[in-house]
């Protein structure tokens, strides 16, 4: 798409309903470098008393902090912040999420290229991370719009999606009774409105840290309740037909059909690729182990080094414990009894003589 945009001074407010997780910082930053001009940062205190104060800025656009003064669940965050955009499109981001610099101006250039669109949404990098913050399997989510699709499961990352507050404005809301899956439910609503218009570029980047029970560890119960509970409330908005043209998507996997990007890498290249990574990752494994094993060889030098100031520690002792029986036994002999007077005797001839001397 070209860089030249029809109206660029469109405000886009984006939306972070903050936790204060330490990532907040690195969401902001990636807003920070949108090279769309006129953006506003909008960040809710979802997690309430105890939040960290932030700037008024975010980078060179304004930041306005939402703070109701108690813990907000997710919808209502979602909400709070809808109601203090002031922007004519918007978009969310979650506080441990990234946005890459194009995204704002990515999406807004289609939206504004293809009128009457009023949604947009773009491709997104998910990297799903193990417990211990190592990063695991990474995916990208970027799918064309299919309706039957979205209704069988939420293929669309939050911050994907750009839209048009003039949907808001029509009733579209995050439903406050969705503990999970709000903002599934959401776009199913904004669906209603108008079709999605899918930017096939990669504008963010999604890090599942399972935050949201979403992990590589989730809580299945959970994730089926919060499912069950969007069925149940859509399932009487649906016909018979709707609800069918959503399973046959399910089982034929539409959501999952990616289509098939052609390489510039030749299978040589990517095999010799690969098998550098390989070599670099053993090398690093092997290095660790050298490192580890200098660590037990020098441990177990100190063990020895102690073992032997120990056992000499224990013989100087038990050579002064013995010197000592043998002093206090010749104190206590009969020669030494005797001798005492002789002794006297030595001492006080010492005494005259060093008084005769002077």
């Amino acid at each position: 798409m070209p860089d030249v945009f029809p109206d660029q001074n469109a405000l886009v407010s984006i939306i972070i309903r903050s936790m204060a997780r330490p990532t907040l910082a690195e969401a902001l930053d990636s807003i920070a470098q949108q090279t769309w001009p006129s953006i506003e940062a909008v960040v809710v205190n979802a997690q309430g008393p105890g939040h960290p104060p932030l700037n008024q800025t975010c980078g060179r656009f304004p930041l306005r902090f939402i703070d109701q003064g108690q813990p907000l669940e997710r919808s209502a965050a979602a909400n709070a912040g809808l109601e203090a955009a002031h922007g004519h499109y918007v978009g969310f981001l979650d506080d441990d999420d990234l946005l890459f610099p194009d995204h704002v101006a990515t999406l807004v250039n289609a939206l504004q290229q293809q009128r009457p669109a009023q949604i947009a949404y773009s491709g997104v990098r998910m990297i799903a991370y193990l417990p211990n913050g190592v990063a695991g399997a990474e995916t990208v989510l970027n799918q064309p719009f299919h309706l039957p699709s979205l209704r069988a499961q939420n293929y669309i990352p939050m911050h994907a999606v750009l839209f048009e507050r003039a949907l808001v404005e029509a009733g579209c809301r995050f439903d406050e009774r969705l503990d999970r899956y709000e903002d599934w439910d959401f776009w199913l609503q904004l669906a209603e409105q108008d079709q999605f218009l899918h930017v096939d570029q990669i504008t963010a980047c999604y890090r599942n840290f399972g935050h949201s029970g979403f992990g590589l560890d989730a809580d299945v119960t959970k994730i089926a309740a919060g499912r069950a509970a969007l069925f149940d409330k859509w399932r009487q908005r649906w016909t018979g037909a709707e609800l069918s043209e959503a399973l046959a998507a399910l089982l034929d996997g539409v959501i999952h059909r990616q289509a098939p990007r052609p390489s510039t890498e030749s299978p040589l290249e990517t095999l010799s690729a690969r098998l550098n990574e390989q070599e670099a990752l053993l090398r690093e494994i092997l290095a660790q182990l050298d490192a580890d094993r200098q660590q037990r060889d020098a441990f177990t030098q100190n063990q020895r080094q102690l073992a032997e100031l120990t056992g000499q520690m224990q013989y100087l002792r038990e050579q002064v414990a013995e010197r000592d029986r043998q002093l206090a036994s010749f104190y206590q002999s009969t020669s030494w009894r005797i001798t005492r007077p002789l002794r006297g005797l030595v001492k006080t001839l010492r005494q005259w003589r060093d008084s005769g001397s002077r």
